[in-house]
């Protein structure tokens, strides 16, 4: 009786190529596995997904596999190339060299040229059903991303939080956009104004968080920017620290040390914001209530944390105009980059904490409706990334791309280098003796001050160490921000601090 043929061994080689061979061929599977209206899709996604267009199989399976609720809302960005990082890399060694202070003074249509839009839902045909209209988003969504990745900066590349956005604008009776204003104008895009205020003919109120880490006169520089630039936008300030927890920022901060909030500075905020809803609305809702629980938090030294009050909304694709206050409730919409203190100004307006709050960009991960009162409705929007010219170094200190994420950390190392003396600051020792330092250098210097060693070789860990710095400086720890254009000529005008400024802002 012959004997089988013994099977001969794989080489490592030849089992990664089958596991390669399999991954493809359950890819094409899931594409082609979908019903026949969304056939059309899939075929362009198909066809470009050999293209080499990352978002193509992203987009997809986001939609595809919808039960896996963590990974719906998450930030998606297109992939560098080796060569793109390589090249970074390599210029890690060259030298810092100064910019003069003008070099932060960055508006608007820096990052954000005219011709820069951002997706918007598409129109609602009487003989759409939803299944339909769900292909026809995911065929929209990639015919723009296609067109608009080769000429932008990275932005959010998942359908699922564009939705959650286009529900809160469609929702909405005004609509909140949050920005941290270190980076202001890196988290405006002025296309969002022109589409709330012009299209939608609704009210636009921008919050200017954080103010805590900049000058005051930055802080009236950039309301004054803002109210010239945008007519008929609300410009409003927000805090959560008082003035004692900046008495000596560096030196906490960089220890790590947790930075305390204060519910009555969030609480000024929140009146603020308050004042100018209650401008818009006119008196067509009753907002009583809300101001109690607002002057009760200007008393209290406490907070309650109750999440009963937070509801998931059901999907709904249909685009409806709403009538504005429909059955005289007020429906605030909050928009904002990730990182920006979106949810922390959330729970200073209701008092409660209500939603969670992170320094990961992206922590919030649904929509969330918060019912503050039997008249007020706030619409919480997961933080996604509007499409902009601003370069990555600036996205990465504007904390729009998780640093968890970053695979060269240096560049943005470098321009933060380049406008705040970090070796002088943090008292760092130049390990080749040199005068000269390069963002490598930086690194390395911190990472021998702090103790960071490799596991292998007990070198110094240089990417942890770049890692600590750029979480530091989101932290506000290193005081690097931009300015509005024209700041440092205008300064022999010195900004006086408005009237509704917080008094702790005044007196630093």
């Amino acid at each position: 009786m012959p004997q089988s043929k013994r099977g001969v061994p794989f080489s490592g080689k030849r089992k990664k190529e089958q596991l390669q061979a399999k991954r493809q061929q359950k890819n094409q599977q899931n594409l082609q596995g979908s019903t026949s209206k969304k056939s059309d899709t899939h075929s362009q996604i198909k066809t470009d997904t050999e293209t080499g267009i990352v978002l193509n199989l992203d987009t997809v399976s986001i939609h595809e596999q919808k039960k896996d609720l963590r990974n719906k809302y998450v930030l998606k960005f297109q992939t560098e190339t080796k060569e793109e990082l390589e090249k970074r890399k390599k210029e890690s060694f060259e030298p810092v060299i100064p910019q003069p202070d003008n070099d932060l003074e960055r508006g608007c249509d820096e990052f954000f040229p005219e011709s820069i839009s951002f997706p918007k839902r598409p129109s609602w045909e009487p003989n759409d059903d939803e299944s339909a209209f769900d292909a026809k988003e995911n065929r929209y969504f990639f015919e723009y991303c296609k067109s608009a990745i080769e000429s932008t900066s990275f932005f959010d590349l998942n359908l699922e939080t564009w939705r959650q956005l286009w529900r809160v604008t469609e929702k909405a009776d005004i609509l909140f956009v949050i920005v941290d204003i270190r980076f202001a104008s890196v988290h405006f895009p002025p296309a969002l104004y022109r589409y709330i205020v012009n299209e939608l003919e609704k009210k636009m109120i921008l919050v200017l968080n954080k103010i805590d880490l900049v000058p005051s006169s930055v802080v009236a520089a950039w309301k004054d920017y803002f109210s010239s630039e945008f007519p008929g936008i609300s410009v409003v300030y927000f805090t959560s620290l008082p003035a004692y927890n900046l008495a000596n920022p560096t030196a906490s901060r960089m220890k790590g040390a947790k930075i305390r909030g204060s519910i009555k500075m969030a609480a000024e905020g929140a009146l603020r914001v308050y004042q100018e809803c209650e401008k818009i609305v006119e008196g067509k809702v009753d907002l009583s209530t809300w101001k109690e629980l607002i002057m009760q938090q200007l008393k209290s030294d406490f907070v309650e944390e109750l999440k009963s009050i937070v509801s998931l909304e059901p999907e709904s694709p249909q685009t409806q105009r709403k009538e504005l206050y429909s059955d005289r409730i007020l429906t605030i919409g909050a928009i904002g980059h990730p990182n920006v203190g979106k949810s922390s100004v959330l729970n200073a307006l209701t008092g409660r904490k209500v939603v969670s709050v992170s320094k990961t960009p992206g922590h919030t991960k649904h929509f969330q409706t918060v019912n503050l009162t039997n008249t007020v409705k706030l619409l919480d929007c997961p933080g996604l990334v509007f499409p902009s010219k601003a370069p990555k170094n600036l996205q990465v200190l504007a904390g729009c791309y998780p640093i968890s994420q970053l695979r060269e950390p240096y560049s943005a190392i470098r321009f933060m280098a380049e406008h705040i003396n970090i070796p002088s600051r943090l008292h760092l020792i130049h390990q080749s003796n040199e005068i000269e330092w390069s963002p490598y250098d930086i690194c390395d210097a911190w990472a021998v001050k702090c103790g960071f060693r490799t596991r292998k070789g007990g070198k110094s860990d240089v990417y942890r160490a770049a890692n600590k710095l750029l979480r530091a400086h989101l932290g506000g720890a290193l005081g690097l921000y931009l300015r509005p254009p024209n700041y440092t000529s205008e300064q022999a005008h010195a900004h006086p601090i408005c009237e509704d400024a917080s008094p702790e802002l005044a007196t630093r």
